[in-house]
This record gives structure tokens, C-alpha cells and sequence, in this order.
């Protein structure tokens, strides 16, 4: 482990590398060893830091089989990436369905940025193009489907003989160039569908309306109930005061978007505009940016989200409550373009029938859904 950039930039790399063309990297592998640089990762919540540490570990499996290095440089950031995948699930921290599916929607939102495989191939294109953080999002997205893509289709054992040989037709069945075309006619999954019109109002909540849910996350599951308890103000806003678990969260009257959280009455968090996770009304395709300044005064931080907000499909969802027809709508962070959250909303509960926040608390994602309701019809 190495304190900061230019202690891992002179000892964690190649001693030739400058420490301008490792400032982006969090951590390095060599044979068995992985070389984590903690100025990129003692401040990541534990669930990334893992990620990056499996991805590492990807490696050292990569450099334990490999005795030729001619392998295509997207094949072995995607075989690290698969790997992570694969072990936060093994642990029972992340499901590989749900980190596929967070892979898959990203690549539909920044679709214009999916670059040919052929352009990831070797060390120096793969560098150039991961300088910027939605392209580096994109790269190993790409890269990591493709892997899953060879071995969903031909098993674990054809990746492992790929790295022993480096021929890639005998290992997986066709030539490279053939796979990199038949990647390339995958974009269309990528694409989003054609929805057919809607209209959802923002719904009149009143005193007295609950909704309990059942909240997931890794290694525990619990019931959680949040219920609009009174009205009031804060800071010149009206707000509902809605109990959520053991605390309360301040909700604007006019946007229905998050302002604040209290705790025994004090505040913990306050936002200086709300977090509107919802822009009504809500239509096909609508967007909007869901940006404000989040003070925490319990850390004493204060940090600034900045999110693109997506109306992205009209869907009939089940969960434990029933089946509703919900709008979906997806939060991406504005900067790398990662998938923040999912929320489906559903006038007939009057607010989120299920939730997925991807990187919750210790950066691992958080499941809602509702197990049940009470609001007038």
C-alpha cells in the first residue's frame, strides 16, 4: 500500500512511468502481488473498495495462468471486472444479475460513447481512452460484457486456456475479429425501446399516509415503515415531516423532493435545494438535472450531487404489495455517468413502489420495496 500518488507512481508501477500516467489509477497488479494506491481509495466506501480489490485479484489469477502476453487489453480489464463481479457475489454482497443489469443501462444512457473493442486492444488506445471518467466507464462496462459474453457461451475453462495460449479462435471457437463484429450487433440491446405516452401528476399527500417497506441489504433484510406524520417549515420551505425507521425526513411540499433529515430532533443532513428525485409531471423520455449542495452535520462534509434524472420506461412491476403500473426513472451521477439509483413510481401507491440504490451506505446497494400501503384511493 502506498500513501499517495507518487509513492505508488515510483513503487507500485514500472519504475519508466511517470506519475501523470498512473494519477488515475487506484491500484495495480504484479504477479501475486497488488500494489493499492490510498490516496485513490482510504476515502471509498468499503463495498468500492472491494471492487477494486477483486478487479486486482482478476489480475493476479491473469498472471498466474498466463505464460504469453499478447491478450487484448479489454480482454483483461473485462476478465477483472468480470471477476469482481463474480466474487461480491460469491460473498452474497451484490448479485451478478444486478451488477450486469447496472452495466447494461449505463451503456444505453451513453451509448455514443461505446467504443469498438478493436480500439481497446492494445495498452496505449486502452490508456487514451479512459482519461476522462465517462469514457473509462464506458471502456470497462464494454469490456466486462464482452468477457461475460465468451464465457456465459463457452465456460470459465476457455477463458483459462486464452491466457495459457493467447490463441484466441482455439480457446473460444472464432476468430477475434469475428467476436469483436458479433459485439458490435449487440449495440441494439443497448438502445432504448419506444414508449408509448403517459402523464403522471404529482400526487396530493395528506397526514396520515404510510407505506411499509421491505428494505434488502446484504446480509439482512428488515421491515421499514414511513408515514407523513404533520406539516411545517424549515428554512422559509413548507415540508411534509415523514417518519422513515428511527429518524424523519423533510420533504418539500411543492416538489415532493427530499430538503432534510432529523434525528431526536436535530438536524443530520440538509440540502440547500431538494432532491428531486422526481420532476412532475412525468412523461416519456423527460430529464432533468438533480443538482444541490448536501450538508452533513454529523461528518461536518458537505458535498455536491450532481445527477441526470431519466424518465426511461413505463413499466408493470410486481412486488410484495402487488402489481403496479410505475414510471421508471434512472440517476446517473453527471461526472462518470454511473447508474446512482432506480425508482419506479406508481400513482396508485402515490409514491416508490421499489427503489435499487446502487452504492449505499458502505457503497453496496439498497433494495426497497413495498410491502404495503395506506393512501386514500
Amino acid at each position: 500500500m502506498y500513501k499517495n500518488t507518487a509513492s505508488f507512481a515510483s513503487y507500485g508501477t514500472k519504475a519508466w512511468i511517470f506519475r501523470n500516467d498512473v494519477a488515475h489509477l487506484a491500484a495495480t497488479a504484479e504477479k501475486n502481488k497488488m500494489h493499492i494506491n490510498l490516496e485513490k481509495t482510504e476515502h471509498l466506501p468499503w463495498g468500492q473498495a472491494m471492487h477494486v480489490l477483486a478487479h486486482e485479484y482478476g489480475h493476479n489469477v491473469e498472471n498466474d495462468l498466463t505464460s504469453v502476453k499478447v491478450h487484448s487489453r479489454w480482454f483483461r480489464e473485462g476478465f477483472g471486472e468480470w471477476t469482481a463481479a463474480r466474487v461480491v457475489d460469491a460473498l452474497g454482497w451484490q448479485s451478478y444479475e444486478l451488477t450486469l443489469r447496472r452495466i447494461k443501462l449505463e451503456l444505453a444512457r451513453q451509448r455514443e460513447l461505446i467504443p469498438a473493442l478493436s480500439k481497446l486492444s492494445n495498452n496505449q488506445d486502452w490508456e487514451s481512452f479512459i482519461r476522462k471518467p465517462k469514457e473509462s466507464v464506458m471502456a470497462y462496462n464494454l469490456a466486462a460484457a464482452a468477457v461475460g459474453r465468451l464465457i456465459d457461451k463457452n465456460g470459465i475453462v476457455s477463458a483459462i486456456e486464452y491466457f495459457r495460449s493467447g490463441d484466441f479462435e482455439s480457446s473460444f471457437g472464432e476468430s477475434e475479429a469475428d467476436f469483436q463484429i458479433d459485439v458490435e450487433h449487440i449495440r441494439p440491446e443497448f438502445e432504448r425501446r419506444q414508449q408509448r405516452e403517459f402523464l403522471m401528476h404529482r400526487p396530493d399527500w395528506k397526514i396520515g399516509y404510510r407505506w411499509i417497506y421491505e428494505e434488502t441489504v446484504p446480509g439482512k433484510k428488515t421491515a421499514l415503515l414511513a408515514q407523513i406524520n404533520k406539516e411545517d417549515s424549515l428554512r422559509g420551505r413548507l415540508v411534509f415531516i415523514v417518519s422513515v425507521g428511527d429518524g424523519e425526513e423533510l420533504y418539500d411540499k411543492h416538489t415532493l423532493g427530499i430538503i432534510a433529515t432529523l434525528k431526536n430532533g436535530k438536524l443530520t443532513t440538509y440540502r440547500d435545494e431538494p432532491n428531486r428525485m422526481v420532476d412532475w409531471p412525468l412523461q416519456p423520455g423527460k430529464e432533468w438535472k438533480n443538482t444541490y449542495k448536501l450538508q452533513d452535520f454529523e461528518t461536518n462534509e458537505t458535498n455536491v450531487i450532481d445527477r441526470m434524472m431519466v424518465v426511461a420506461s413505463l413499466e408493470k412491476i410486481a412486488v410484495p404489495a402487488g402489481r403496479f403500473l410505475s414510471a421508471k426513472i434512472e440517476a446517473y451521477n453527471n461526472k462518470t455517468g454511473h447508474l446512482m439509483a432506480e425508482y419506479w413510481y406508481a400513482p396508485a401507491a402515490k409514491w416508490f413502489v421499489k427503489t435499487i440504490n446502487y452504492d449505499a451506505e458502505n457503497g453496496f446497494v439498497l433494495l426497497r420495496e413495498l410491502r404495503s400501503f395506506k393512501v386514500d384511493p
